[in-house]
């Protein structure tokens, strides 16, 4: 009997919790709870942005992160137009929007450069950072977009906004480039082909010419036969340029116009979106050659000089 009494007497002692251990796992709970606030507070948005910020939740971890730059005050209108741009085609394409913003414009250290003044941004990133690309909103006063950023208006629409990152996708201008973005671009010294413009040397070719040409074009998938390029002259020579019926095929765009001895060619007859912004036109040839080109690869590293 009495060792049963000491049994039940030394259980109790061992239940019994000491002040040292309450503290001890006191202690520990606390620890546990710093690290679990400190780790929320990490992964916490850069900035709280509604409702523009909800379309991060929508990135995979695959995608590329762009980070765009807004002012802490009078950013509604560029807000507004991050909201719309989440239903444009080009949208899919374009890699997952992340956001930053400044209290002050002249945190960006922009400088305006070259004929039609484009501003370019040295901003003030995180060694992480450098290697993103950018899109800055700002009080520039026309949109422009180089190999790592670009940079808007604050009221730019949609339209200019889905043109300047068309330029990343690989899309040239179709309108008559400036002198000095024509030097380079249309003399062939661009970092890549586009997938919207190709250039010749002459108007008529021959037919392994012409076939050649085919073979190159970046829409080539969407012509079924060399000859749609072209009409067959008297001399056994093919005129560059398809039948006004045809859809997809060969068409003198503006792009080289400024610049004797080049032509320059588009996949439509019809006015684009790299053409003039407002139209807001882009043909399914477009955007199905932008996804050919993405399977299995990243954004395409735009030239430099890109407007």
């Amino acid at each position: 009997m009495q060792q049963w009494k000491w049994m039940r007497a030394k259980r109790a002692q061992l239940m019994k919790p000491s002040l040292t251990s309450i503290n001890r796992w006191l202690s520990l709970l606390l620890g546990c709870l710093a690290i679990a606030s400190a780790n929320a507070a990490t992964s916490l948005p850069e900035w709280p942005l509604a409702p523009a910020a909800s379309a991060a939740a929508t990135c995979d971890a695959t995608d590329e992160k762009i980070l765009v730059w807004l002012p802490q005050h009078g950013d509604a209108p560029a807000q507004a137009m991050l909201q719309r741009w989440q239903q444009h085609p080009l949208a899919a394409l374009s890699g997952c929007l992340q956001y930053r913003t400044y209290s002050d414009a002249e945190q960006l250290q922009c400088t305006v450069n070259g004929e039609r003044q484009h501003q370019r941004c040295n901003l003030p990133l995180l060694p992480r950072e450098l290697l993103q690309r950018h899109i800055v909103f700002t009080d520039a006063e026309i949109g422009s977009a180089s190999a790592q950023q670009i940079v808007l208006p604050l009221n730019a629409n949609l339209t200019v906004f889905a043109h300047e990152i068309a330029h990343w996708l690989g899309f040239a201008d179709e309108y008559q480039m400036s002198p000095s973005l024509a030097k380079n671009y249309c003399q062939g010294r661009y970092e890549h082909p586009s997938l919207n413009v190709v250039l010749t040397r002459s108007k008529q070719l021959s037919a392994q010419e012409l076939e050649q040409l085919w073979q190159r074009l970046p829409w080539r998938e969407a012509i079924a036969d060399w000859r749609l390029l072209g009409q067959q002259q008297a001399d056994g020579k093919w005129l560059l340029g398809s039948a006004s019926s045809t859809e997809v095929g060969l068409f003198a765009s503006q792009t080289c116009a400024g610049v004797a001895g080049v032509y320059s060619w588009k996949p439509v007859a019809k006015l684009t979106a790299m053409e003039y912004h407002d139209v807001n036109v882009w043909p399914t040839v477009y955007l199905e050659t932008a996804r050919a080109l993405q399977r299995g690869s990243r954004l395409r590293n735009h030239d430099d000089g890109a407007e």
